[in-house]
């Protein structure tokens, strides 16, 4: 069950672009497909390309639109996909009331919401299970139902300027914020065992192409939205984190 964030009032608006918005799009024309071009009535836009599928190209752009909004603007609407446009001439949208930035933990409840999940873990099973050494994801057990409730979804920290673990359904994807701007981990797969062992193999430094150690996290406990766990390098000392219905590492507006 998802604890849905409240929904803004809708408005038309007859699609244009401004200036700045069709010397961006022009500027995409010549990129590797699929391209994509997202815009708000109040100026905002956004843009892909190089993306495997019209559907994650048209996300994108949305997401970087709604990067450049803030409360009381108007959304962003896609105005083109793959050279093509998709936009009509009159749109309903709405004002935004709510922005959620990666990685800020106090905004992605609020637009994403929490998934309602309940879940019992076994610190001292788990722990043992990191104990073996080498470990090899196709030697673990996993569970089903664990991976579903991660899948398409992000574990966040309750903080403004905080860091998440994100699910997809092979990859997974670990974000921090610094001083320096966003640090992101690539993993090539992913697990998570029946005790709650959620394990991150084949990673790398997005920034450098710098190999990373296997990155294991223990779930202790989850309820209501908010997680229990502990870094399988501190596999004693717990935090509260939240299970997020959807995708931390992109902007989205509500």
């Amino acid at each position: 069950m998802l604890l849905p964030p409240a929904v803004a009032a809708q408005e038309s608006w007859a699609v244009q672009l401004t200036v700045k918005q069709a010397k961006a799009l022009a500027e995409i024309a010549g990129q590797p497909d699929v391209t994509a071009f997202a815009i708000s009535p109040d100026g905002a836009w956004g843009r892909s390309w190089g993306v495997d599928t019209p559907e994650n190209a048209a996300a994108r752009a949305m997401n970087y639109c709604q990067a450049e909004l803030r409360p009381g603007r108007r959304d962003c609407v896609l105005y083109e996909v793959a050279g093509r446009r998709v936009a009509p001439e009159v749109v309903a949208t709405r004002k935004v009331s709510n922005i959620y930035k990666p990685v800020n933990g106090r905004k992605a409840a609020e637009v994403f919401g929490r998934v309602d999940f309940d879940f019992q873990g076994n610190n001292q099973e788990a722990r043992a299970t990191m104990a073996t050494q080498p470990m090899r994801r196709g030697d673990l057990p996993e569970d089903a139902r664990l991976r579903a409730a991660l899948v398409g979804r992000s574990i966040v920290s309750p903080k403004a300027k905080g860091h998440a673990i994100v699910f997809e359904d092979v990859f997974a994807e670990q974000i921090a914020m610094s001083n320096s701007g966003l640090l992101k981990v690539y993993y090539d797969s992913w697990t998570v065992t029946p005790d709650g062992l959620v394990c991150l193999f084949g990673g790398r430094q997005a920034s450098t192409g710098a190999a990373r150690d296997t990155n294991c996290l223990i779930l202790n406990s989850a309820s209501d939205g908010l997680i229990r766990m502990a870094w399988g390098s501190r596999p004693g000392t717990a935090q509260k984190m939240q299970l997020i219905a959807g995708d931390a590492r992109y902007a989205t507006a509500k």
